[in-house]
């Protein structure tokens, strides 16, 4: 037992840093070699995991990290341990603590998550452990111990999906370990697969059939895997993952998959489409979460694309990955500063009579840049932030609707974004009627825009929500609709006020004659259904007149002006 007793300690240990890497909790191989050398003075055991492949990091002379042997190995024990504290610590980015009593020892260990800076300068989350061992030889202790083993026997993973027969994440990674250090020297290849908008299967056709498209899709992907000796692996949800030696793969392979998969479930209310994203393993001594999460990366970069099936990683693609890690990193100090601004774009009649605006959140950087939101609000959506943001936002605009009060402005509405992220992971109809409250603002001169894929995950809750929303004085805005796969199953069952026209409708307008009809089509059932209609994206006043003629009668788009800070708004609209 080292000196520092776990009775006698007052404070976590964590790595200290002789420089600043970048943010709290990056470090360099080196800087965690050094601080894993000091620690072992102090704890009986201090080491680096990876809590998704349960084991425990090598760092190399030449700045790599590999793997060595299985980190529950502690143990004595074949299995990965029950209600784990480094995956506990690496899932919530939060210190965790834990008592382990084995045979007659008891292990007292702390969790860190740290971000890892790898050779090619990604990033990999992973966690310290500092481990103290004393005796424990009490009757009570060996019973607790008895309890322990037997709840960890009892909650152990199969290695196979119960629904569709491949591997099981945990035994993918595990196997997949196994077959690359066995052949270290072979090329291999990762592929993962994704279902573009699966979700909605469940919805349109029941949980039968969004099953049966789960096991047809794994046995194709069995069969591939298979025939190239490779593995084949569920991570998780509609997400499939295969190891394949490199010299055995084959991308007509998942092109004819995704194509016979086509024509099977394919159908008037949903498109099949698959997507692959492939990563040729350059270093096999990286983790193989790691691997899946590179081909995935490359998948991320053709999700909403119909067109294309596969998508390979490249620099690109990591130089994104440093970008979007760059976005995560810096978003809470962002956040804290100010630097994310409420830009307003006005909505305006024909004639140029500015009605109300939307707000749109910019990244104003200290340097004086502005981040367009195409460079994060999806890197945000993906890491689970967006609902902050939203929530910001929100809050500028009504303040912003408070300060318009008893101006020439007070008649002008804002309309806010609200993601399918905070429609399913806050309580929206508590946060916008305190924000209302507190602000003494009129709830129907804040409008609210959802898009049409947000509202169809779940119809019954949506519905229900926005009926809530509407009895409170709240105006709802249908927004891109067009662009989802059941635009007339959402007008059947949702209540709305506003239809938002995709802009997609208004690309060929000038000359093709179908798209006149639809949106013609459009905007006369929407009125039918007592719904206004704004059409976004007008950039020429060749769209505005053909718009006008169609029965349009509200608009948005740079043909008015592109969102502007909100300073600037009032000053250009205050008359």
């Amino acid at each position: 037992m080292k000196e520092s007793r776990q009775s006698e300690r007052t404070a976590h240990d964590a790595p200290k840093q002789g420089k600043a890497p970048g943010k709290s909790g990056e470090y360099t191989v080196d800087e965690m070699r050094r601080f894993l050398e000091e620690m072992s003075g102090k704890y009986d055991l201090a080491r680096v995991v990876d809590p998704i492949e349960c084991r425990i990091l090598d760092f190399q002379n030449d700045g790599r990290i590999g793997m060595k042997e299985r980190c529950y190995g502690i143990w004595n024990a074949e299995q990965k341990c029950v209600n784990c504290s480094s995956a506990l610590a690496c899932r919530t980015g939060c210190h965790q603590e834990k008592a382990e009593r084995f045979q007659d020892e008891v292990y007292f260990i702390q969790s860190n998550p740290v971000s890892l800076k790898l050779a090619d300068g990604s990033v990999f989350d992973a966690v310290v452990e500092l481990v103290n061992i004393e005796k424990d030889s009490t009757r009570e202790a060996n019973d607790r111990e008895a309890e322990n083993i037997g709840g960890r026997a009892a909650g152990y993973l199969a290695q196979h999906d119960s629904l569709t027969n491949v591997l099981n994440a945990e035994a993918f990674y595990e196997l997949g370990r196994t077959r690359i250090q066995n052949s270290p020297e072979r090329a291999w290849v990762m592929v993962t697969g994704n279902i573009m908008n699966f979700r909605l299967v469940n919805n349109l056709f029941g949980v039968a059939r969004g099953n049966e498209v789960l096991v047809r899709t794994a046995a194709m992907l069995r069969e591939i895997s298979e025939n190239a000796r490779g593995l084949c692996g569920r991570l998780g949800g509609d997400q499939f993952a295969m190891l394949l030696p490199g010299s055995r793969f084959r991308e007509e392979n998942l092109l004819d998959t995704a194509r016979s998969l086509g024509e099977v479930f394919n159908s008037g209310l949903f498109t099949f489409c698959i997507h692959f994203g492939v990563y040729r393993v350059e270093d096999p001594a990286i983790p193989v979460s790691v691997m899946c999460g590179r081909a995935n990366s490359a998948l991320r970069t053709i999700r909403e694309d119909l067109t294309r099936t596969i998508a390979v990683f490249d620099d690109e693609i990591l130089k994104r990955d440093l970008q979007e890690q760059k976005v995560i990193g810096g978003f809470e100090e962002a956040l804290q500063g100010g630097q994310f601004r409420m830009y307003l774009q006005p909505l305006a009649r024909k004639d140029g009579t500015v009605i109300g605006a939307e707000a749109l959140a910019r990244w104003c950087l200290p340097d004086g840049t502005v981040m367009p939101p195409g460079d994060f609000i999806e890197t945000l959506e993906n890491a689970g932030l967006i609902q902050r943001l939203d929530m910001h936002i929100w809050e500028l605009a009504v303040k912003q609707l408070r300060a318009w009060k008893g101006t020439g402005l007070e008649k002008l509405s804002i309309s806010v974004n609200m993601s399918a992220k905070d429609f399913y992971s806050i309580d929206v109809y508590e946060v916008l009627t305190g924000l209302v409250d507190r602000y003494g603002v009129d709830s129907r001169m804040l409008r609210l825009e959802i898009t049409e894929t947000a509202l169809l995950v779940d119809p019954e809750k949506s519905d229900a929500v926005v009926s809530k929303l509407r009895n409170r004085g709240f105006l709802v805005e249908i927004d891109d609709f067009g662009k989802g796969f059941s635009s007339l199953s959402l007008l059947k069952n949702i209540r709305a006020d506003v239809l938002k026209i995709d802009m997609g409708f208004l690309r060929e307008i000038r000359d093709d004659e179908r798209s006149r009809i639809i949106l013609r089509s459009v905007i006369c059932l929407a009125e039918a259904l007592g719904m206004d209609v704004i059409t976004e994206g007008v950039e020429t006043e060749q769209q505005l007149k053909a718009l006008s003629e169609m029965g349009c009668s509200h608009f948005q788009g740079y043909y008015f002006s592109k969102p502007i800070p909100a300073e600037e708004f009032e000053r250009k609209y205050h008359e």
